[in-house]
């Protein structure tokens, strides 16, 4: 416990962990393939800045985010390995981008030329990676139209295509073939780059989920995000191997213990009824820092490390 904590619920980060989990991902990679740490969403929650330092240190290659604006967030953390933006990027930020050394995902030809003109302006080279739909179904360019947007891409001026990539649907779930469909269309759609001489130099698909059980999608660099932090993909379809931890920890003091009487109910809805007496701990715990309000019945907690069953709604 921190010794006078600013508040009386906290969450703990484990510097351990994430370079364990770290290295636990970078040994079912080849050496030929890069590791890039996904921290987007302030790190799962983790904290983006000291955790993307930690998973620095650890020896990742690359990160990714969602947006420009947590990538400019890593660079004044420290962060010096390349980072990419998954998302979209609107043109107007592109000089930032190329002031802070930041690789963007391009979706259209619009906006790349809108980019093109920016790095020009500066006399710079701006990264880019293209995104693919393959079966998502969200963000992409589709793949029958990949090539031609790929040779228009490289005749703009200050425009370097460094990777193309694409997401999985499905890599999650017990049944691959959605998945392994997806793979197959990017497969195809790189081979028709290579045979043209368009296709960049890295070339990625596997999310975590991927990442454990699909080593065939590894490619030049896979990404990992959930995993890091030493949590299942799917808990029911896709669970970690033995030998990640969680990163995270939410403690609490206990602010008062109640006790109970039989008959006597706890918290909103009296969901919870004691059949006998009992001593309740009570934790300063609520909406505020994320606690979700579910059935008094849905999990434990710890205390002194021994279990003990939720008993009131939020």
């Amino acid at each position: 416990m921190p010794t006078n904590p600013p508040r009386t619920t906290w969450l703990e980060i484990s510097h351990s962990a994430l370079t364990n989990n770290v290295r636990q991902l970078r040994s079912l990679l080849t050496p030929a393939t890069q590791l890039m740490a996904v921290v987007k969403a302030n790190a799962y929650g983790h904290g983006a800045a000291e955790t993307s330092r930690i998973i620095q240190r650890a020896g990742a290659d690359r990160f990714a985010v969602a947006t420009l604006g947590e990538a400019i967030e890593l660079r004044a953390a420290g962060i010096e390995r390349p980072i990419l933006v998954l998302g979209y990027t609107p043109a107007w930020q592109a000089a930032e981008a190329l002031a802070h050394d930041v690789t963007l995902t391009v979706l259209d030809l619009e906006t790349a030329t809108a980019f093109s003109s920016a790095a020009a302006a500066q006399d710079a080279l701006l990264r880019v990676h293209v995104k693919a739909n393959t079966g998502m179904n969200r963000l992409g360019v589709r793949p029958d139209a990949v090539p031609s947007f790929m040779a228009a891409l490289r005749a703009l001026p200050g425009i370097a295509v460094e990777g193309i990539f694409t997401h999985f649907a499905t890599s999650d779930e017990t049944d691959k073939q959605h998945a392994e469909n997806q793979f197959a269309v990017f497969q195809q759609m790189l081979a028709a780059l290579a045979r043209d001489g368009l296709r960049p130099p890295v070339a990625h698909a596997a999310n975590s989920a991927a990442l454990l059980t699909m080593p065939h999608t590894h490619l030049d660099l896979a990404r990992s995000g959930i995993a890091l932090y030493g949590l299942d993909p799917d808990m029911d379809q896709c669970t970690l191997p033995p030998g990640f931890e969680p990163a995270l920890a939410w403690k609490a003091m206990v602010t008062q213990v109640a006790e109970l009487a039989p008959g006597e109910a706890v918290s909103y809805g009296r969901e919870f009824i004691a059949e006998r007496p009992m001593r309740v701990a009570v934790l300063p715990m609520g909406y505020a820092d994320g606690f979700p309000r579910r059935p008094f019945n849905w999990g434990n907690v710890l205390l002194r490390g021994m279990p003990a069953p939720i008993l009131g709604r939020v």
